[in-house]
């Protein structure tokens, strides 16, 4: 009964498409009748039975013999000379004529054009169709895929390419289109070339160089223009108006710090007049070259606060002031410093002192800066004892008296060496090398005097091998030679019995302050 109530199999006029092993043996026995392929093999028979032995591994006879066998024979890998068994493989393979593949070419794409397209793989769209065509029955669906039939697509040309790099007619390789990348190192690699160089010095202008007092008087004699110290004049008088803010600012414990373009002296000293003129103030200026942090607190100890004590290192005569003035609080101590990041006091020592002194409440600190690279003299915990309010006070006026004590290059030299130059040259020395300068800058200040000639050469030899710091003479030049290259000593020889001396070429104002600071 189920059978019989089973619905009937509905069969569609749906044309069957031959398989694949069909159409491919279809496709053979055309390429015979063409007259062009002698014959062709299928897949399946491509391996002959004689090829298939060949190929086979070959069974171990050496477990078979009856003789001894070694055990390297059995248990070690045997290298295989690869040196010749690509060319030999190479040569074994006959290789079809360049002529004689394109003909084959040529044949192919004309077999193939003649042909239809019963032969084509079917496409996305083709197998879409056929799928809906199946749901169809009737004369609707044979007339459709009828339809189809009629309808062919143009048979696309085949192309053949081999696999090796194409080659030009003329025997070159085409070179492949690669990306352009940009790469620095090349760019440098490239374009380095020898730096032109030139002799012409200052010493060989027509005019020669000019002596300090000409070249202050050539300044002073510049004259700007009525619209320029116009617009100079309305600048500082804005900046004045913020003089009641900054002792606001003060007052509420914090300190200034004043920076901008142009010479802010003027007015700081205009505030100085103008607003602490009954008020303590000590009055610092950061671009003398003779200036030092012992001046500093010495002038407010004795000066100032009057004490009898007076600590020789600063870092207790800081902590006496700091104690002094935590005892008097309702007293004021104003400390005006011009350039904080002088060359006399970027050391770290310097700004820790500082900011120690400006974090007592009733010490209160105004500071300009002239660098550009200033703040980097201050870590985080200088900055926050110093706790300043950055101020904009540009004024675009010339740096006259800050740069009085610079050297310039249009100045005449008079050889003496700076006291800052000394500092930093001197801390790079060795322990040796510092005990032999030192020794020649007390003997220069103990016997200064008009006709002063210098340390004699075996004098210092004599002092230094007494004190164990040299063995020898040439240990002794050896020494010498340093402090003669970075010009922090001269050497001259007497007429009369042609000894040597030795002179260091600086002011005996400043060697005394630089012994100061290296006393031992």
């Amino acid at each position: 009964m189920s059978e019989e109530n089973s619905t009937p199999v509905r069969r569609t006029a749906r044309q069957k498409k031959p398989s694949l092993k069909a159409m491919e043996s279809l496709y053979i026995s055309k390429l015979k009748n063409s007259g062009f392929v002698a014959s062709v093999s299928s897949s399946d028979e491509y391996y002959s039975s004689d090829e298939c032995a060949e190929l086979s591994p070959e069974k171990p006879k050496l477990l078979h013999e009856n003789d001894e066998i070694c055990g390297e024979e059995i248990f070690t890998f045997k290298k295989r000379n690869q040196r010749a068994s690509m060319a030999l493989k190479a040569a074994e393979v006959q290789k079809t004529p360049h002529t004689v593949r394109t003909k084959m070419k040529n044949k192919l794409k004309a077999v193939f054009e003649d042909s239809g397209s019963e032969f084509e793989a079917p496409s996305g769209s083709e197998s879409s169709d056929s799928d809906i065509s199946d749901e169809e029955t009737g004369p609707d669906s044979e007339s459709s895929s009828s339809g189809k039939e009629e309808l062919k697509k143009p048979v696309q040309d085949i192309q053949f390419s081999d696999a090796k790099v194409q080659v030009s007619s003329r025997g070159r390789r085409i070179k492949a289109n690669t990306k352009y990348t940009i790469d620095t190192e090349e760019y440098f690699a490239n374009t380095s070339s020898k730096i032109k160089t030139s002799n012409n010095t200052l010493d060989k202008l027509e005019t020669p160089r000019l002596a300090q007092y000409q070249l202050q008087k050539l300044l002073s004699d510049m004259k700007l223009s009525k619209e320029h110290t116009c617009c100079i004049n309305k600048l500082s008088e804005t900046n004045e108006m913020h003089f009641k803010k900054w002792l606001f600012v003060l007052n509420q414990n914090f300190n200034i710090l004043l920076y901008g373009l142009g010479s802010k002296k003027n007015i700081l000293t205009k505030f100085h007049t103008e607003c602490l003129k009954d008020m303590p103030v000590i009055v610092v200026n950061g671009f003398f070259p003779t200036l030092s942090i012992k001046n500093i607190l010495d002038s407010i100890i004795v000066d100032l606060l009057e004490l009898s004590e007076n600590p020789s290192n600063p870092n207790d005569a800081c902590d006496l002031i700091v104690k002094e003035f935590k005892k008097i609080p309702q007293s004021h101590l104003y400390l005006l410093v011009h350039n904080i990041d002088g060359e006399t006091l970027r050391s770290p020592k310097i700004q820790l002192i500082l900011s120690q002194l400006a974090a007592v409440e009733n010490i209160h600190l105004i500071a300009t800066i002239d660098h550009i690279n200033a703040p980097l003299i201050w870590d985080h915990s200088k900055l926050s004892k110093f706790n300043f309010i950055w101020w904009d006070v540009t004024s675009f006026l010339p740096y006259t008296e800050e740069t009085s004590f610079e050297r310039s290059m249009m100045v005449q030299q008079s050889g003496t060496l700076a006291l800052s130059s000394l500092r930093n040259v001197f801390l790079s020395l060795t322990q040796n090398s510092k005990a032999i300068y030192l020794k020649i800058a007390k003997y220069q200040i103990e016997n200064f005097g008009q006709y002063y000639q210098g340390m004699a050469f075996r004098d210092l030899y004599m002092a230094c091998r007494e004190s164990f710091i040299v063995s020898s003479d040439l240990a002794l030049r050896a020494q010498l030679s340093e402090f003669l290259d970075h010009k922090m000593v001269k050497t001259k020889r007497s007429v009369e019995d042609g000894t040597e001396y030795l002179i260091i070429p600086l002011a005996n104002s400043l060697l005394q302050k630089f012994m100061e600071e290296n006393a031992q």
